[in-house]
């Protein structure tokens, strides 16, 4: 019987976090057949020994690839996906975990009944590997106490209640041609791509932890690196589809790393920080506000004297 959902696990050097990931999968209570496929990227650590365990326990249902030679993320994704049997996709990479047993069986009765939905996601818990503490996914103030909300590709610019290992998706719109046109390819794209098919639906309910540790893929990535990324990625969406939308998300970036990082955190001196002016004259090219424009350069004028005062 064929799967209805695949779940891809891609994973590299996740081996202390591995069980408990694919213990999340296994635990999953449905009324419809499920397939994990678990991607191995070379790692250099004891996951084959680990997955011959699991793939002897329960072959109808696990499928593991390792690849010969470490073919990177991108690759890694492109090679799962496309090995996917199921009408749906879920995913977990191999540090993340699902603590919901019924988390495929709610979104995929939800996507059965709901034909003009191309998504369902949930919402998470963070865990600190480094300090072992919990935390939410400070998605509060956007559900509002709401049972759930619903998104679309406009509203997707301005806030995503999405986390990529709380989704399912249709299959059926995951088109992999987007892997070859964008550059550094990531999630976001084929977010976007998927919801000009159909709406999506967040549910305020927590369905598994993401796990914050240094050797994750985007939890690593320094604070002004993270900014960075998601400017560059939503620049891209915007010139690669002549999609102007996207300069609301670059917006909020640009004010973020310029109010946040640049005068606050990083540099004692505001004056001498070429970043801090390249970021505030790209923000005035996208938003043409020469009020705001001329306040930050106040601004940097204002910082620098205060802090310089205070040194003397």
């Amino acid at each position: 019987m064929s799967p209805k959902i695949s779940v891809i696990m891609l994973t590299y050097n996740h081996g202390p976090y591995l069980h408990q990931a694919i213990e999340g999968v296994l635990s999953q209570k449905t009324n419809f057949p499920f397939e994990l496929i678990v991607c191995n990227d070379n790692s250099p650590d004891h996951t084959d020994e680990m997955m011959a365990q699991f793939t002897e326990k329960y072959p109808k249902i696990i499928r593991y690839y390792r690849h010969e030679k470490n073919i990177g993320f991108i690759e890694n994704q492109r090679f799962a996906f496309s090995s996917a049997k199921g009408e749906y996709l879920a995913y977990c990479e191999g540090d993340d975990y699902w603590t919901d047993d019924h988390k495929l069986q709610f979104q995929f009765d939800f996507l059965e009944s709901n034909k003009d939905y191309v998504m369902v996601t949930a919402r998470n818990l963070l865990l600190n590997q480094n300090e072992n503490a919990l935390s939410d996914d400070g998605k509060e103030e956007m559900f509002k106490n709401q049972e759930y909300i619903d998104y679309n590709q406009t509203s997707f610019f301005s806030e995503r209640p999405t986390q990529t290992f709380t989704y399912l998706i249709r299959k059926i719109y995951l088109d992999l041609k987007w892997i070859d046109i964008y550059p550094n390819y990531r999630d976001l794209y084929y977010f976007y791509h998927l919801l000009s098919f159909g709406k999506g639906r967040a549910y305020n309910k927590v369905v598994g932890v993401y796990r914050l540790h240094d050797g994750g893929v985007y939890s690593s990535l320094e604070t002004e690196k993270k900014m960075r990324t998601s400017i560059e990625i939503f620049k891209s969406i915007r010139n690669i589809n002549d999609d102007k939308r996207a300069n609301t998300q670059i917006l909020k970036d640009l004010d973020l790393l310029i109010s946040k990082y640049y005068y606050k955190k990083e540099f004692t001196i505001p004056l001498f920080n070429l970043n801090l002016y390249s970021s505030i004259f790209e923000r005035f090219m996208i938003s043409g506000n020469i009020k705001t424009f001329s306040f930050q350069l106040f601004k940097i004028l204002k910082y620098t004297f205060h802090r310089l005062t205070n040194k003397i």
